[in-house]
């Protein structure tokens, strides 16, 4: 699924501390790749001719020029220096035997009296949630309540992550009122969250929480986003793991009902109303950039493109360029410029386009009647000289896909019910129409996973309701990078509770184990 595919092995000597395991980083992945050409306006005829275009092989890897040349082979003398070893006149003597437990470790391997542990689940969250921004968000936090007349605050970083593992385990235990997990009724309290934290502690907290500094906002300053705006430049899902080569783009609401001029209204949502994030995944759900829609305010200057496909598209793909990734996004975002655009950066585009934004092929496609005569599963393609496929396809209704890597071949067949006939019956499908549906889906297959337990109580401050579904989202991802690791199989539930449980727990004081040395290896 990833390039690098990770099995993530903890080589740790066996240090007890009180503090939990933190992450020092994973290795990124890096190829070189030339610079891509600049954007250009689309005006290249269409042609029937090269009607199909093949979707083209991943450039993830080494460019066969950077192999090393025979003639550069390593000499035997460019080896570790054989001087360096001991000269056989320093050899050491029979009677200085060097005891068992004196040996120089080889290449700091672990030895038997060293302890081995794995790398946990929280350690997963926390390398995606690192300890620098829980010490900001308490600085923050701090200095909130002493503006506001609480001098005492006092928040630690230790009592903030049992904060955060509270209102997780708090999405998977839900009630209808959060006091009453701290019930004194036997059968509700639940001693996890009311051992872990006093019920005025915690609401105290859930009071002062913040994320920046009012005072350091400039007057005149019309950032809507300022208030979470540490959070959300955070780049731990980017730098976490090697990006998936098919990735989409696609629109995320976060639910919120309340008085904020963000707030949108998007039809045919489960939530309509809420903030709007555009969001970039992987098909495994992974998501590695978002960001959030501000209007017209934050769009900020566009080009020739367009609003939606320059400040959306080419801003959340300009970290893949020149690594031939394929990309999957819908009408709203799809013209033919926009493929052409990011063919030019050396990533492959695919996606619904809507039939007044062909730019001249559709005078080139057989006509909808034609396609209607022909029956279920007719299709119709065209190529230009730049290899920009636009296929016209009849299913239930008529579907252009445009795309710089696939176009109608090799098809296959679909199942599709017919209400005439009763059954279940074998409709061709282009190539560019199945591959669209096996990889658009990792957005929404992202809000199933948070909608499954989401941490969602009602608060006025919309900021609050942005924060805990970044921590949703970020739970997820750590969730994602579990699984690739190779360990035990857990699904998000068990997954999620073993984090709240270690988060709480570091409140509590329990010893867990910390690294001296933490190693990825990559395969």
């Amino acid at each position: 699924m990833f390039h690098g595919l990770c099995h993530w092995v903890a080589s740790l000597r066996g240090v007890r501390q009180s503090s939990s395991l933190s992450l020092t980083g994973f290795p990124r992945w890096l190829t070189l790749y030339s610079g891509g050409s600049p954007v250009s306006c689309f005006s290249a005829p269409w042609s029937s001719s090269g009607s199909n275009a093949r979707i083209s092989d991943s450039g993830d890897e080494d460019a066969e020029g950077d192999e090393v040349a025979e003639g550069d082979e390593v000499a035997e003398g460019d080896e570790d220096a054989e001087g360096d070893e001991d000269a056989e006149g320093d050899e050491v003597a029979e009677g200085d035997e060097v005891a068992e437990g004196d040996e120089d470790a080889e290449g700091d391997e672990v030895t038997e009296g060293d302890e081995v542990a794995e790398v946990e689940p929280p350690d997963f969250f926390m390398h995606l949630f690192p300890e620098d921004l829980i010490d900001d968000i308490v600085q923050n936090s701090n200095l909130y309540a002493f503006q506001n007349g609480k001098e005492n605050l006092a928040l630690t970083t230790r009592e903030m992550k049992t904060f955060l593992g509270m209102n997780m385990a708090m999405s998977y235990i839900r009630y209808p009122r959060s006091r009453m997990y701290w019930s004194s009724e036997e059968g509700l309290r639940l001693d996890l969250i009311a051992n872990a934290m006093a019920v005025n502690r915690f609401e105290q907290i859930l009071r002062f929480i913040h994320f920046v500094d009012n005072s350091s906002q400039e007057p005149g300053n019309a950032e809507r986003l300022f208030k979470i705006r540490p959070v959300l430049n955070q780049k731990t899902f980017l730098s976490a793991v090697n990006p998936e080569e098919m990735q989409s783009i696609d629109e995320q609401t976060i639910p919120f009902k309340g008085r904020l001029s963000l707030k949108q209204y998007i039809p045919k949502k489960p939530k309509p109303w809420g903030v709007k994030v555009w969001v970039r995944a992987g098909s495994s759900g992974y998501v590695y950039r978002f960001e959030v829609y501000q209007g017209v305010a934050g769009r900020g200057p566009v080009s020739a493109l367009g609003m939606a496909p320059d400040v959306v598209i080419m801003h959340l793909c300009d970290d893949i360029q020149q690594k031939n990734h394929k990309v999957f996004f819908d009408n709203l975002f799809c013209t033919i410029p926009l493929i052409q655009a990011l063919q030019q950066q050396g990533t492959y585009g695919t996606g619904t386009c809507r039939k007044n934004w062909l730019r001249g092929a559709q005078l080139k496609l057989k006509d909808e009647k034609q396609l209607q005569t022909e029956g279920r599963g007719a299709c119709s393609v065209v190529t230009n000289a730049e290899n920009i496929t636009v296929t016209r396809w009849l299913d239930s209704s008529v579907i252009h896909m445009a795309s710089s890597c696939a176009g109608q071949s090799p098809s296959d067949l679909a199942q599709r019910w017919s209400k005439k006939e009763k059954e279940m019956l074998n409709v061709p499908r282009p190539f560019a129409v199945k591959l669209y549906n096996q990889h658009m889906g990792g957005v929404d297959l992202m809000d199933q996973l948070v909608a499954m337990y989401p941490r969602r109580r009602k608060n006025k401050r919309w900021y609050m309701r942005v924060f805990f579904h970044f921590l949703d989202v970020t739970t997820v991802n750590a969730w994602h990078l579990y699984r690739m690791s190779g360990l035990e199989n857990k699904n998000l539930l068990h997954f999620k509770a073993s984090v709240a449980r270690a988060l709480i727990n570091s409140q509590l004081g329990i010893e867990q184990v910390a690294p001296s040395q933490v190693k990825f290896i990559f395969f």
